[in-house]
């Protein structure tokens, strides 16, 4: 199974969103909060990301959802930053909204998927209409 890390400014927030999806969660895999900064201030940082990664690490894959832009800088640098013992290549940055995303990865994650079958799902609820 896949290992999850939430990243958002706020780690409240990514908080209440993995309490929010574990309900949908049928398995037990790793889903681990990788937001906020030291002293908890608002941000992301790529030394808090790396050890979510390592955290929710799987042979399987690491799948992470995050929330605006400078999230995504920093998980990119967090993957650059982690040793060589851990396969960079199954660590993928989910392109999907942060709630929708990880809610559907939660009710769909089990041991046959893979981070690509995950990344296909996923494509749909880019454009998903709520109204």
């Amino acid at each position: 199974m896949l290992g999850f890390v939430v990243i958002s400014h706020s780690k409240r927030l990514a908080h209440e969103v993995i309490e929010l999806c574990n309900e949908m969660k049928k398995y037990d895999f790793p889903v681990v909060n990788g937001s906020g900064t030291n002293g908890d201030y608002l941000g992301s940082d790529p030394l808090i990301i790396v050890e979510a990664i390592k955290k929710a690490y799987s042979k399987d894959g690491v799948a992470i959802f995050a929330d605006l832009g400078s999230s995504i800088l920093n998980a990119e640098l967090a993957v650059e930053f982690l040793e060589d013992g851990y396969n960079k290549h199954n660590i993928k940055i989910m392109d999907a909204p942060l709630v929708e995303g990880i809610l559907m990865a939660m009710a769909i994650n089990d041991e046959k998927l893979t981070l690509e079958d995950l990344k296909n799902e996923l494509q749909e609820i880019k454009f998903m209409k709520k109204v």
